[in-house]
């Protein structure tokens, strides 16, 4: 439980223990005070009733007077209203204090009535006839109220009635008994209350519903008289009530005393509350306040108190200080032990990447000296056998297999980085956007492609050809991402590679980025660790070859960017290729049309490459052509030819990487002995891999292996028909 909670819950007991007191008190005092009001008010009923009783004693006294005059009843018989009349007149009704008199023959019938105020009104009979022996039954005086209509005011009136039964033992003419009755009425209403009471007695006439709703006073004493009618039933009630100034003035004093007590405690209790919170609860919230932010701010009015709290904020502070301290150093070790953890795994990774690239390139080149001769004597065969269809179409089978196979292997060097670029200025913007239509028929009209060229700065140097394969693999792969459909967004953009955003392989300056996100599956983290692996694949069989992805890395790194990764299950995939930014012009490709095979000119070329079977294709090529040709498989054996028999050279056409003597020794040995020598050189190598074998201050071209007949022969032509450099 909270102190302050604690706090409050005492000091509610404390002061709930002294209510409880006051009430005690206030209940004992009551006690005394209703003693004291029963007494009085015993008293006081008993002086009303006499005064009740009083108020209609004359009309008593009337009923009771002629219900007794033997003539009363003669004149009733004999039907003496001019008796009637002088005897019962207004004059009569005031000395009795009554407001009404009716006089009754025994059957019911009215013998006489008499007002002496509102006539009108009295005129109808009180009861009828049944009502009056029903009434009269016993030999007594009956007494009962009816209403009257509202006063002015709206009160009540009623007219109370006093009657009495009229007998003779005898009438003398009918010899039988005689009866009659005698009635006579009071109007009660306020104003009569009113002139009725005096000083502090009061006197209402309520309906029983009014009466019974009416809360009286601690210090108010009451009586209450029910009027009912003939029939027994409550027409109102006559209620009396005094106030007594004692009495008052004994309760209001007891009002009082309770009242000031009781709002001393509560000041007591307010009072006790502020000083115990500003003393103990407030300092326990800074306490609470600064452990829960970890912040030693909120302490700051503590620290210079001698009192516990005091102590306890400056002992809190100097744990923040050294917690703050070892967490720094321990997210400092965490930190260095991260990153030390993501450079080990980046170099695994490369190392990785580099060794399969550097096996996929050896197999790739190797594998390049095989198609060179499957594709070329695949064409010689065709030619050979263009008129007989049934021996051209297993040639043209060979040459469809070579083809495909020669494409496997420019995926290989690609990701290996070791295939032939030509690398230009070019706009990364252009690109997409001229690759938007031919991209959607590539991957269908179920997938939305939606093209961002925002890059505002969007020149780069790389290879065009490569640049768009590299957006149709990824939009090939994307689409296979999403079989039912989705979204392909294509987007550039400048960014800044830096200390505080670093991109892995890449050095800090800026670049363009092209990104490619695709709405699709997305990928696991296991899955996204190993998709540039060559023959790497998600795909089911015959669906793919897995070298897409590795085409695309091998690009991107050759064309000295970077590529990365961002893709979860179930949301998609992103690739963002960064790219060093240019500022040069865009280039523009300008294709030179390829010499036509001309008559040949008998030039002497010579041949050095180390596979037989490439070096005998070349050279039945070669001299098809009208050329003479010299071959040998070594570069030390083509250097002996040219100096012992003194051939004079046109051409040299050499492989680069040889055993004893690579192709850049060859070609300088050449250049010495015949300066006018042109030098073509037939690989599967990029320019950087030739660069590295000293090919810097050569002037040469290159013929990308593997090749056809027609493209080396007009290789050739055109080296040879080249301005010399």
């Amino acid at each position: 439980m909270r102190v302050r909670t604690t706090i409050l819950l005492l000091l509610l007991l404390a002061g709930t223990a002294f209510v409880a007191g006051l009430v005690a008190l206030r209940r004992t005092e009551a006690q005394k005070f209703a003693g004291a009001k029963a007494a009085l008010e015993s008293a006081w009923r008993a002086r009303v009733e006499e005064f009740w009783g009083n108020q209609g004693a004359s009309l008593q006294k009337m009923v009771e007077e002629y219900s007794g005059r033997p003539n009363v009843l003669e004149a009733i018989v004999s039907d003496n209203r001019k008796w009637a009349e002088d005897t019962w007149d207004d004059r009569t009704l005031a000395g009795f204090s009554a407001s009404a008199v009716w006089v009754y023959h025994g059957e019911g019938t009215l013998f006489y009535s008499h007002s002496n105020t509102q006539p009108e009104e009295l005129q109808k009979t009180p009861l009828s006839a049944d009502a009056l022996a029903k009434l009269f039954g016993r030999d007594k005086v009956t007494q009962f109220y009816f209403p009257l209509a509202p006063s002015v005011t709206g009160g009540l009136r009623l007219m109370e009635v006093r009657g009495v039964s009229i007998r003779s033992s005898l009438d003398r003419t009918r010899q039988s008994p005689v009866e009659a009755f005698f009635l006579a009425g009071r109007i009660w209403d306020e104003d009569q209350l009113r002139l009725a009471f005096l000083d502090n007695d009061r006197a209402h006439l309520l309906s029983p519903e009014k009466a019974a709703a009416t809360v009286f006073g601690a210090s108010e004493m009451h009586d209450v008289v029910p009027l009912r009618d003939w029939q027994g039933r409550d027409l109102a009630h006559l209620v009396f009530t005094k106030v007594d100034p004692q009495m008052a003035a004994l309760d209001a004093r007891g009002d009082n005393v309770f009242f000031t007590l009781l709002l001393g405690a509560l000041v007591l209790f307010v009072v006790l509350f502020l000083l115990l919170h500003r003393a103990v609860v407030r300092p326990l919230q800074r306490v609470i306040e600064s452990l829960h932010t970890e912040n030693v701010k909120p302490l700051e009015p503590l620290r210079g108190q001698k009192a516990e709290f005091g102590e306890l904020a400056r002992l809190i502070k100097t744990f923040f200080v050294q917690r703050a301290d070892l967490m720094r150093e321990m997210n400092e070790r965490s930190a260095a032990e991260k990153a030390l953890h993501e450079s080990e795994e980046m170099l695994r990774h490369l190392q990785k990447m580099e060794a399969v690239g550097r096996l996929a390139g050896g197999v790739a080149h190797d594998f390049n000296n095989l198609l060179t001769a499957i594709i070329g004597y695949a064409d010689l065969l065709r030619q050979r056998f263009g008129d007989n269809p049934a021996a051209r179409q297993p040639a043209e089978l060979i040459h469809q297999a070579g083809e495909q196979a020669a494409g496997l292997t420019r995926q290989l060097l690609a990701f290996s980085r070791k295939q032939l670029l030509q690398p230009k200025i070019i706009d990364l913007n252009a690109i997409i956007t001229n690759l938007h239509r031919l991209l959607q028929r590539i991957i269908g009209e179920h997938i939305e492609i939606v093209s961002q060229p925002e890059a505002a700065q969007p020149r780069v140097k790389a290879d065009p050809g490569q640049i768009e394969q590299v957006i149709v693999n990824l939009g090939v792969n994307a689409r296979d991402a999403m079989p039912g459909g989705g979204r392909l967004t294509i987007r550039t953009c400048n960014l800044v590679v830096s200390e505080a955003r670093p991109v892995p392989e890449l050095e800090a300056g800026e670049y363009v980025a092209l990104e490619v996100t695709d709405t699709g599956e997305g990928m696991d983290a296991e899955t996204k660790g190993r998709i540039f692996e060559p023959f790497f694949t998600t795909k089911g069989p015959g669906k793919g070859t897995g070298l897409g992805l590795a085409t695309v890395y091998g690009i991107v790194r050759q064309s000295h960017g970077a590529i990365v990764v961002e893709s979860e299950c179930g949301r998609g995939s992103t690739f963002r290729i960064y790219l060093p930014m240019e500022q040069g012009a865009v280039e523009t490709v300008a294709l030179a049309p390829i010499p036509a095979n001309g008559a040949a000119r008998k030039e002497l070329i010579l041949v050095v490459e180390d596979e037989d079977i490439v070096r005998d294709l070349v050279c039945e090529i070669l001299q098809s052509q009208g050329y003479r040709v010299l071959a040998t498989n070594r570069g030390s054996e083509a250097v002996r030819l040219l100096r012992e028999e003194e051939h004079n050279v046109d051409l040299l056409i050499s492989d680069v990487v040889m055993p004893e003597m690579n192709g850049a020794r060859v070609a300088q040995h050449v250049h010495e002995l015949c300066p006018r020598a042109r030098v073509l050189f037939v690989s599967g190598y990029s320019e950087n891999d030739m660069a590295d074998q000293g090919l810097e201050a050569l002037a040469f071209q290159v013929l990308q292996k593997p090749f056809t007949p027609g493209t080396l022969t007009r290789k050739v032509r055109a080296v040879l028909d080249a301005p010399s450099a």
